[in-house]
């Protein structure tokens, strides 16, 4: 009976563990969606001018980029469920194929190379023909592959 309890109290506190991450990510993504402006979330028409490099877009993008890759770690390390992962990966890959991000990710790249494979994963998004567009529901990043 007492290791029946001790497998439900673990298996309760991981639930909560989950839960508060979850909440902990939603939060900082809607601070960072709260203090971005609307050109870095909205997509530019291919043919559009993109707006001129600001710290604030700096810092909007590397913002968005530390949570993606915290994100993508807590995933990596199975803290957080795959469905989660996903739906994160979902908005990233929109940002990360636009063409602002795509100009700015080569001065950011810097801030991220001691972590190689978040790095990777937005060159793979930056490979993908057409980007997001061409992005079926069942598409699958290169480290999803290896059954994470």
């Amino acid at each position: 009976m007492g290791g029946l309890s001790l497998a439900v109290a673990v298996v309760i506190h991981r639930d909560q563990a989950k839960t508060q991450i979850f909440l902990a990510v939603s939060a900082q993504y809607s601070e960072l969606l709260k203090n971005s402006s609307a050109g870095f979330w909205l997509s530019v028409p291919p043919a559009t001018e993109l707006p001129e490099r600001t710290d604030e877009l700096m810092i909007s993008m590397l913002r968005f980029c530390t949570l993606v890759s915290l994100t993508y770690l807590l995933f990596l390390e199975r803290r957080i469920p795959k469905r989660m992962w996903e739906l994160m990966l979902r908005s990233a890959e929109r940002r990360f194929g636009s063409p602002l991000f795509m100009r700015e990710w080569e001065h950011l790249r810097t801030e991220f190379e001691a972590f190689p494979e978040f790095v990777a994963l937005v060159a793979s998004v930056h490979r993908m023909p057409g980007h997001i567009e061409n992005l079926g529901a069942g598409s699958v990043l290169p480290a999803q592959k290896e059954g994470h």
